[in-house]
């Protein structure tokens, strides 16, 4: 008996003791009352003789994991919003908590989000974070947006859907890489572009300017613009509709669920965008002859062949914040584009049926994992994708600004050539391209990380132009272009997290393959004939970044790189549609680059808050890829190394606002690119380098914002805002700056200002904006004399459905 009462007992125990030794996990997200997620929240767990801490991660998400069974209390504590302290029971495998902290006025919200412009700029990198929440209710492309940012100028060619490229601080064009939330662009086609992704897609813009961050894996010598798109924190449906002057007219929609109990989340986006482009243009290149032999006349016209149309549409399935992976998604990517051309690389030439169509298909997985094992985190990209081209060039009758076919005794006047760009053209090109990102990242502790980047990148053409001779078209060309770029990086964090130091080191591999027809000519014929092209290169570079925060609002920073940047497969192999033609010995460009700058941010003085941001920089370049026009009639562009080239510049930015109703951002930026090649003469004898300024590259830019924010003007819990922007861009060369010579053509200064109001209604549901650009009707220029819309009148409607 005694021996079952002792058995019962142990059994009891036991029991008892099972029971209690159960574990199990907690997880749930924090949010702010606006629905926002809570990011970087420092979060508490206590009891049973347990403490662990944590931070939400950027949707919010945090979990406690392997947690005995048991009471508990979660205190959760975020920046300038209420901390929050719950009471939670722990009684099963996996218990959800989800909390929301309570922001009680406008400047909270402020202050949150320049804590996230703080800390990428803590990490010692000269970088422009762009917030794009409120700007987004206006009728404004991201290009636009962008052209506001101190350091950053935006070369477009035309309007809507014209080409555009970037430069940062005295680097320019493909030297500046752009990425949609860390992935290279060039993978997505020509038709999603920064100017077709609509702003309400976009959470924030990050602008760096020389060095770039290990993450971002690619060669982007002299920058990199950063798109981060909005992530899936709530079931919702957004739309907007704008129409405007030119012809212009665009829409989107965007949208997301996600099933919080099983982690399965879906998200869409689609756009459409239509322009005429049927702005005036003027000025030294736009002339015509009234009769046959009479001297030109300069007049004022309209564009009449430059109709731009582009849709697309973007998908991604699959799980996010689960306990096997932070996000999982297969995503697909639809867009075409169809686009007449107007002129060729000047408005000297102008077309009248030259024209282009382009479609690209892209398939993707996205998988990243925090703590995949203990101390590693995980990230991997891949993508497919195959774009369609066709460039259609058919009809040889001549155009002049006039808007109909020019003429000799009432018959057309043709191109000798049988087309307006060259030889009749039916080509199509189809281009395959696979991208592969991986990031790997080991926690050492809480202030050391190794991180493991690679990219690589593989690109195909296979062309066919049924207007060629069947013979010559029988020669087939072949372009094979591969690039592989690895990135060893160690970051620390030091005394309290004030230093912060980043150094890493890059392998650049490059292999590209080419057959091509070319003309071989002799005395007594011209014949076709495939020349063979091989050229692969390895290079080695290195840089770091180093800031340190004297307090929460002064922080200094600098960094400095060895930078290498590898042709890309559309300056290696041309572009028909783009008049661009192929420059097969393109070589890498080489630079050191130097930045150093400081914040001073958050300074408050009763009801004002200032901020200045400063950064100067030194780029020492070889073989600066850049693009010029060539031929007789500047008709074609054509990519060339041009050497030695020495940049010194600054940037400086000053933020105020008023009460948090009147805000007001300024920015200049400077720099000093000049000519450093030394030439020889006949004798073989060196000459002392010209020091001409860079040829083609505005220098001195400057950039005034202004706004207004005043609530419940016409109903309770609505909101007017007025802006206005003032653009200066000094003048400058054309082409060489060298003293003496007459007839140097000169892009002169200008001035844009754009002015606008929105109305967002009750409930923060429904927005209507209107927007005035070039309001004083300024020529405006970009890239090579190429002119840009005058004043415009454009409105926008946007709204929640969900």
């Amino acid at each position: 008996m005694l021996q079952f009462k002792v058995f019962s007992a142990f059994l009891l125990l036991l029991c008892s003791f099972s029971a209690f030794s159960q574990n199990g996990n907690f997880y749930g997200k924090v949010k702010y009352d606006s629905n926002e997620p809570a990011v970087s929240t420092f979060i508490i767990l206590n009891g049973n003789n347990i403490k662990q801490e944590t931070n939400s991660n950027i949707n919010g998400s945090f979990t406690f994991k392997d947690i005995p069974y048991g009471n508990y209390t979660i205190a959760f504590y975020s920046l300038n919003e209420q901390p929050k302290t719950v009471d939670v029971k722990l009684d099963s495998k996996n218990k959800e908590v989800n909390v929301t902290l309570e922001v009680a006025a406008l400047d909270e919200v402020f202050v949150k989000s320049k804590t996230v412009q703080q800390k990428i700029e803590e990490k010692g990198f000269a970088v422009n974070v762009i917030e794009t929440k409120e700007i987004a209710i206006q009728s404004i492309q991201v290009n636009e947006l962008l052209d506001q940012s101190a350091g950053v100028r935006v070369r477009q060619s035309g309007g809507l859907g014209s080409h555009a490229h970037y430069n940062l601080n005295g680097m320019t064009g493909n030297s500046v890489k752009i990425f949609i939330d860390g992935v290279p662009i060039r993978n997505f086609g020509p038709s999603f572009s920064l100017n077709s992704i609509p702003p309400s897609l976009i959470k924030r813009i990050e602008v760096y300017k020389g060095v770039v961050p290990p993450h971002l894996s690619d060669d982007a010598m002299g920058g990199a613009i950063n798109i981060v798109l909005n992530g899936i924190t709530k079931n919702e449906l957004k739309a907007s509709i704008s129409a405007g002057s030119f012809g212009t007219y665009r829409a989107d929609v965007n949208g997301g669920y996600r099933n919080n109990k099983n982690g399965f989340t879906a998200r869409g986006s689609a756009f459409v965008n239509y322009a005429d482009n049927d702005y005036e243009v003027w000025g030294d290149q736009v002339a015509v002859a009234l009769s046959a032999g009479t001297p030109d006349v300069y007049i004022r016209a309209k564009r009449f062949h430059d109709r731009y149309r582009s849709q697309g549409g973007k998908a991604e399935f699959g799980y996010t914040n689960v306990g096997w992976a932070d996000k999982f998604l297969a995503g697909v990517l639809l867009s075409n584009m169809d686009q007449q051309i107007q002129t060729g690389a000047t408005m000297e030439i102008v077309y009248g049926n030259r024209f282009t169509e382009q479609n690209t298909n892209m398939y993707s997985l996205d998988y990243a994992k925090k703590g995949l094992v203990k101390n590693l985190d995980v990230s991997a990209f891949a993508s497919y994708s195959r774009l369609n081209r066709k460039t259609i060039d058919t009809i040889a009758t001549q155009y002049s600004w006039l808007g109909y076919p020019t003429s000799y005794y009432n018959d057309p006047d043709v191109w000798a050539t049988g087309a307006e760009a060259g030889d009749p053209t039916l080509q199509k090109d189809i281009d395959e391209t696979i991208n592969a990102r991986t990031n790997v990242a080991y926690n050492i502790n809480d202030n050391n990380v190794i991180q493991l980047n690679h990219l690589l990148n593989t690109f195909t053409r296979d062309s066919d132009d049924p207007m060629l001779p069947a013979v010559e078209n029988a020669l087939k060309e072949t372009r094979e272009y591969l690039k592989s770029i690895l990135t060893l990086s160690f970051e620390n964090k030091a005394f309290d997290e004030k230093l912060r130091t980043s150094v890493f080191g890059k392998s650049y591999y490059m292999d590209r393959t080419s057959k091509l027809r070319t003309r071989s000519s002799n005395t007594s014929s011209s014949t076709i004939i495939i020349e063979e092209n091989n050229i692969n290169s390895n290079d080695f570079g290195y840089g770091g970044a180093i800031s340190y925060t004297f307090s929460p609002k002064f922080t200094v920073f600098g960094s400095a790189e060895k930078a290498i940047r590898l042709p890309e497969a559309n300056e290696v192999f041309g572009n028909v549609a783009a008049n661009v033609n192929a420059s097969i010995n393109l070589k890498p460009e080489h630079s050191n680059n130097y930045n150093l700058g400081f914040t001073y941010d958050n300074i408050k003085f009763k009801k004002h808050t200032f901020g200045v941001t400063s950064n100067i920089f030194i780029r020492d370049t070889e073989d600066l890829i850049m693009q010029f026009p060539t031929g007789s009639n500047e008709e074609f562009f054509e990519n060339s190394n041009v050497g030695k080239i020495y940049t010194e510049g600054f940037d400086f930015t000053l933020n105020y606002n008023y009460n948090e109703k009147l805000f007001f951002s300024g920015n200049t930026s400077f720099f000093n690119a000049r000519d450093y090649n030394v030439t020889y003469d006949v004798d073989g004898n060196p000459i002392t380098p010209s020091y001409e300024r860079l040829a083609n590259t505005p220098y001195f830019t400057m950039n005034y914002n202004l706004k207004f924010k005043t609530p419940n003007l016409i109903q309770k819990g609505s909101m007017v805002s007025t802006y206005t922007n003032l653009l200066y861009v000094h003048e400058f060369f054309r082409g060489s700056s060298v003293l003496g010579g007459s007839g140097k053509t000169v892009i002169p200064t200008q001035v844009s200002l754009d002015a606008g109001f929105a109305y967002t209604f009750p409930k923060n549901k429904v927005t209507l904006s209107f927007d005035v650009k070039n309001i004083l009707n300024n020529q405006i220029f970009d890239n090579y004399a190429l002119q840009k819309p005058g004043r415009g009148f454009y409105g926008k409607l946007s709204f929640t459905i969900l």
